[in-house]
């Protein structure tokens, strides 16, 4: 059976019964001894003048802000949760941000560095996850599968990890770079998280061959509708880790 049949037959699953999917912790196949230091804090320039140009928007109700590139949409989203800084950062590790991520079914992570506290502040990541959105699977697209060389920030008022894509085993992801931040609010009494994206993934195989994807207006429609879920149920699976919730999608594989 192709892959792309495949796909299209797990989309009654994906889309009605996400909760029987099978999860398990996929293996890390890339050898991290090939990077060095340098590589794990290559992304930051780039992805501040990202930074930059996205806050430069006015963000829309929900906090979000986008810029559409021909193949490649820039993405900055914020919350800011009622949760003491101070609290929010002991129950919720800036190091795990993978897990957090909407239909995460598995966060393989080798730490590479440790601080002087013992937290890390480089390491791999393999993420995989449910097809986003999730009726693109009925579009033949299969699960996001990538590899992510992470460099953590730890300080007083701000934690943040930034993402540079290395690989993807399955071509879902050309580039799937950014950053994840909690800091301190300006009254002190907050805690604001965010999520910058920029992100190149290939168009489903059938809305390629539709041609779908030349109605601009079209893709950046449904573009900006996914990444409302996407953001939405990261934020909602931060609170649950917060408050102690089992938040992950599917069930325990073997």
């Amino acid at each position: 059976m192709s892959p792309i049949l495949s796909n299209i037959m797990r989309g009654p699953q994906i889309l009605l019964a996400k909760q029987t999917v099978r999860r398990r912790e996929a293996p890390f196949d890339i050898r991290l001894e090939h990077y060095t230091e340098a590589d794990y804090t290559s992304v930051i320039p780039a992805l501040r003048e990202v930074e930059r140009r996205l806050l430069a928007l006015v963000p829309d109700a929900g906090g979000m802000r986008w810029i559409h590139l021909p193949d490649t949409v820039l993405f900055l989203g914020e919350r800011t949760l009622n949760i003491r800084y101070e609290d929010f950062i002991t129950q919720v590790n800036i190091s795990h941000v993978g897990q957090f991520y909407r239909d995460a079914l598995s966060a393989s992570t080798i730490v590479v560095a440790r601080d002087e506290r013992g937290r890390p502040v480089r390491q791999g990541v393999r993420v995989v996850a449910l097809p986003q959105p999730n009726y693109a699977s009925f579009m033949g697209k299969g699960n996001l599968d990538v590899y992510k060389l992470e460099s953590i920030e730890h300080g007083e008022h701000e934690q943040r990890v930034w993402m540079l894509t290395v690989h993807s085993p399955n071509g879902s992801a050309v580039c799937d770079d950014g950053y994840v931040s909690f800091r301190r609010s300006p009254d002190g009494a907050r805690t604001v998280v965010a999520f910058l994206a920029c992100q190149n993934f290939p168009v489903p195989p059938l809305m390629a061959l539709a041609r779908l994807d030349r109605w601009t207006w079209f893709k950046s429609r449904v573009t900006e509708s996914a990444y409302r879920r996407f953001f939405n149920k990261m934020m909602s699976n931060i609170l649950d880790c917060y408050h102690g919730i089992d938040f992950r999608v599917g069930r325990p594989g073997p």
